[in-house]
């Protein structure tokens, strides 16, 4: 990978490509129902108290490691060994971050997929009428259709895989910097609606009333965890990112920015969701099926319903192809920097790879939904395939990708290296920063880690 080509053109691209990378899915969907689960304003508190203690300093060692490197992330790690005198234990941190990514890849473009499908199932006028019964039966029919999801799954990689091969700069920021502002627009036109048609007031009360009886230790978990695997960190996304920063441009800057701005869409999504969710009767704790059989209750008997679902479904898909096109440039940067191989047929090549490695998730929902891997081992386990998948990369390579990430930035970098990309001097700020990244950071990966095992 040639480094000096790959850079971000201009700072605001880059914030915007960062935010649409960060503002996706998890924003709208995983934000929402988690909210709903957990207490609503209790939960919103919790999250932005953890956004700016634990994600926000661990946000900004990833980027500074990857400006620093200025590689992918396997060649990171590989020039800060060489250079900075880093223990070559931690070149591991570079292989796993490349292969969670490519697992995460494999069922995140399924997951996509699926607000394709409702986009399509909403432009036939699918939305139009629904009662509970017909909301979840359409959820069933999606999940028991191999061949829709594998179609579905595989229009998201084409377009990715086509974005991705155009380059960092005719490609990633041009997609990007046309689809955030967009699907930005269509969720304030949403809140719009949802303010002039729908209980605000409701929806208000619940994600900023702190009840505090609510507060109980997985809240407080769950508050965190979202907050630090919102931002994506420990799979070297971001340190990809960081890695195309020019030097002048600030990193605690950006970092804050793009923090403050998904959590902001977070709010937003919430504020378009539940108005409908209290109108119409139905509950706020449904879990992932908030979006996917609750809401289309709504939309079956609110007025311009089938408009408003349809336009949910094409921001989610938005936010499916802003979020992937950066999350796969992580697994290309690697693959071409590693092969030589132009980067048409890295893109395209890896795209194959990542579909056909998503039939494991796809049939995990329909012909292999009572299929237990790990009981052929003797373990008991109703985990099937998908969810071994997702506990696998969430729970394990996650959590500990991010302690390495903490790690590194904190202990094995020099305090000049990291204060000189930071651009902090060596006052408050930074030793506030170097505090947080070097114990409170590892402690709350390390309660999380516990907590879900």
């Amino acid at each position: 990978m040639n480094t000096t080509s790959n850079r971000w053109s201009s700072n605001l691209l880059f914030l915007i490509i960062a935010i649409g990378t960060e503002a996706g899915i998890a924003n709208v969907w995983k934000f929402s129902y988690l909210a709903g689960a957990n207490g609503g304003g209790l939960f919103v508190a919790l999250y932005f108290i953890a956004l700016i203690v634990v994600a926000i300093p661990a946000l900004m060692a990833e980027m500074l490691i990857g400006r620093h490197g200025g590689k992918s992330a396997i060649g990171t790690l590989n020039v800060l060994v060489a250079r900075d005198g880093i223990a070559p234990f931690w070149k591991i941190f570079g292989i796993m971050a490349t292969v969670a990514v490519f697992l995460i890849l494999s069922y995140y473009c399924v997951v996509c997929g699926w607000m394709v499908n409702y986009f399509v199932f909403g432009l036939k006028g699918g939305f139009k009428g629904i009662d509970a019964a017909g909301s979840a039966a359409a959820y069933r029919d999606m999940l028991a259709d191999p061949k829709g999801m594998l179609f579905y799954s595989g229009v998201i990689l084409a377009v990715t895989a086509a974005v991705v091969a155009l380059g960092v700069n005719k490609g990633i920021e041009r997609v990007s910097g046309v689809l955030t502002p967009t699907r930005l627009v269509i969720l304030v036109c949403l809140l719009v609606y949802s303010v002039c048609f729908a209980d605000i007031g409701a929806a208000l009360r619940f994600l900023f009333t702190i009840d505090w009886s609510r507060l109980t230790p997985a809240v407080v978990v769950t508050a965190v965890g979202q907050a630090f695997f919102s931002l994506g960190i420990g799979v070297g996304v971001m340190l990809t990112m960081g890695a195309y920063m020019k030097p002048e441009y600030s990193i605690p800057r950006a970092v804050f920015t793009v923090a403050f701005a998904q959590g902001l869409v977070a709010l937003v999504a919430g504020l378009s969701i539940f108005p409908l969710v209290f109108t119409y009767g139905l509950a706020p704790t449904q879990g992932p099926g908030l979006i996917f059989v609750t809401l289309p209750v709504a939309f079956g008997q609110m007025p311009y319903g089938q408009v408003f679902g349809t336009a949910l479904f094409l921001t989610l898909s938005f936010a499916a192809i802003t979020a992937t096109t950066v999350i796969f440039e992580t697994v290309v940067s690697v693959l071409q920097e590693y092969t030589g191989l132009s980067r048409r047929l890295v893109a395209y090549g890896g795209a194959v790879l990542i579909w056909l490695a998503g039939i494991v998730t796809v049939l995990s929902f329909n012909r292999w939904s009572a299929v237990y891997p790990l009981r052929l081992f003797g373990i008991s386990s109703s985990k099937t395939p998908f969810e071994l998948l997702d506990y696998l990369t969430s729970n394990i390579m996650m959590p500990a990708g991010g302690l390495m990430v903490a790690l590194i930035a904190g202990w094995a970098l020099s305090r000049e290296a990291t204060s000189r990309e930071l651009g902090l001097g060596s006052g408050f700020a930074y030793n506030a920063w170097r505090a947080l990244v070097r114990y409170v950071v590892p402690l709350a990966i390390v309660i999380i880690f516990l907590s879900v095992r």
